[in-house]
């Protein structure tokens, strides 16, 4: 029995699954008889290029057409999809990619074709070609015969010279949406008489790369492994990949700190013989969409309800500071693999420095548990968001020792140099700039580019002194400062500053200490009855 990706194989160009514009093109060419003497296909695996240069081949071929379409059951359409008709070839570049090879297609395409209209060339994977070889094509492509087409298929376009791409017309094939390819599935699973659930289809689409030819690929396995319902738990089991559940567990160990949920979950996907690197590529797209969460409110397809709200509730807790953290650690980590003897003991490596990352998020008050013997009274104070400030709240080193100067020494009816630090702390720097010009600020750099904005929403504070403006991150926020001096940020941040606050103002991004901190235990020292509870 043929593969699923053989056996469905598009026959018309409606066949053809999400490359609407492109169809639509082609068909118009065709009915229209403007047809172009070569064509380039491009774009990712399995998204249709070599099945729609086929159904052209037989459309412009046919005997008997359906509108735009082959009929495919005259003598020509027979012969090309039972490729035993000479006029017709498919040629593969990659191993066929010397200059030799395309000399033997100009000696061929000289002759008139014997049956079809137009002899036809699909080239597949043509970027493989050598220089030679690219040479040798660009001949014939100068001066084709009239009876010659030529299409052109590539995944890298970015390789095929430019005086090729110029004598060609070029049609791209997008990668396919996820609810197209679910779609189709759901159309051969009813041809197949295979019942199915939506979550199944969705976690095949979602290990699809947007390719088609791969999700049948992975229907093709799931099927041959139970004769029972397409569901999420036969596929994944059929692509080895960790039940979710496992990740919400490894999740939840991570935010409260449980180092011992996090080992009872890494035991059971051994123990269940989980492959270690495609759990790792899962925690990556898991923090990547907790991320993406707070700007778009979408959640990952493919979860069921329950799911959903773990995600949910995940995302709502999530420091994003830390989320950056932990991916960044994560993706470094990903590379340790090639050289690991135990992949396991990997990821416990950098499951273990998760946990010791500075900042990690945490559960809502009501979900943790107070060791204090005597608790006193708690009063919750939500972690300062730049955006919601209304003063600064940090100094760097040299501004508190010059504070230290003019605090005469310790005596009855002075103050001590801790007292005077927290009352300024608790007061406010005079230089904060107001939240209403903060906003704007942000609002002003969103404009040019929302990457930087967001870097901004995790600012300590921001000052105005003069005409300069100092942005000030927590030293656990060395990411953002990272990413804020890249050429494309800098260059937003200027323009945005410059917008809202004058021509004149110049803008600089600086590291301070944990001044979050340093408020939350002078408020202590201040009111000697208070426990500050962070949320």
């Amino acid at each position: 029995m043929q593969a699923l990706y053989r056996r469905y194989r598009p026959k018309t160009f409606e066949d053809v699954v999400g490359q609407e514009m492109t169809i639509t093109a082609l068909k118009n060419q065709i009915k229209e008889n403007r047809v172009h003497h070569a064509y380039i296909f491009s774009g990712t695996r399995g998204t249709g290029k070599t099945s729609a240069a086929k159904i052209f081949a037989r459309a412009v071929n046919c005997l008997s057409p359906v509108g735009a379409n082959p009929c495919n059951e005259c003598k020509v359409c027979r012969g090309i999809l039972e490729e035993s008709l000479f006029d017709v070839m498919e040629i593969d570049a990659a191993s066929n990619n010397s200059v030799d090879d395309i000399r033997e297609i100009r000696e061929h395409v000289a002759y008139a074709p014997a049956v079809a209209k137009k002899k036809v060339y699909i080239i597949d994977e043509v970027h493989m070609l050598s220089k030679g070889a690219f040479n040798a094509l660009l001949k014939i492509l100068e001066e084709p015969p009239a009876h010659a087409l030529f299409i052109l298929a590539t995944t890298e376009p970015e390789k095929i010279p430019a005086t090729i791409l110029s004598r060609a017309q070029r049609f791209t094939f997008f990668r396919l949406k996820e609810e197209a390819i679910q779609g189709e599935l759901a159309r051969i699973l009813d041809l197949e008489k295979r019942s199915y659930t939506d979550e199944g289809l969705a976690v095949i689409a979602a290990h699809s790369d947007g390719s088609m030819r791969d999700s049948l690929s992975i229907l093709d396995q799931v099927l041959s492994m139970d004769d029972g319902v397409v569901d999420g738990e036969l596929v994944r089991a059929a692509l080895g990949l960790t039940e979710e559940e496992g990740i919400f567990r490894i999740v939840d160990g991570l935010f409260t700190g449980d180092g011992a949920l996090i080992v009872d979950a890494l035991n059971r996907a051994h123990d269940r013989g989980k492959n270690f690197s495609l759990l790792l590529d899962a925690l990556i797209d898991y923090f990547r969409d907790l991320l993406f969460y707070g700007y778009t409110r979408e959640v990952p397809k493919g979860l069921s309800e329950s799911e959903e709200a773990a995600f949910e509730a995940h995302a709502k807790n999530l420091d994003e500071g830390y989320g950056f953290q932990v991916l960044q650690l994560f993706q470094q980590g990903r590379e340790q693999f090639r050289y690991a003897k135990d992949p396991k003991t990997v990821v416990e490596i950098l499951l273990l420095k998760a946990l010791h990352l500075k900042g990690a998020g945490s559960l809502p008050d009501d979900e943790t548990v107070s060791l204090d013997a005597a608790p006193r009274k708690k009063v919750p104070v939500k972690k300062a968001e730049a955006p919601r400030k209304e003063t600064a709240v940090a100094s760097s080193i040299e501004e508190k020792t010059k504070d230290a100067e003019t605090i005469p020494e310790t005596s009855e009816g002075q103050q001590t140099l801790s007292e005077a630090r927290d009352r300024d702390i608790i007061e406010g720097d005079k230089t904060a700039l107001a939240e209403d010009r903060w906003q704007e600020v942000q609002s002003a750099v969103r404009e040019k580019s929302v990457a930087c904005a967001a870097l901004l929403k995790d600012a300590q504070s921001a000052k105005m002194e003069g005409n300069r403006l100092t942005i000030l991150f927590q030293p656990k926020f060395s990411f953002h400062l990272q990413m804020l001096k890249k050429e494309a940020n800098v260059k937003a941040l200027a323009e945005g500053v410059e917008e809202a606050l004058g021509p004149e103002t110049t803008v600089a991004v600086e590291a301070i200490g944990d001044a979050d901190d340093d408020v939350l235990q002078s408020i202590e020292r201040v009111f000697k009855d208070v426990t500050i509870v962070k949320e």
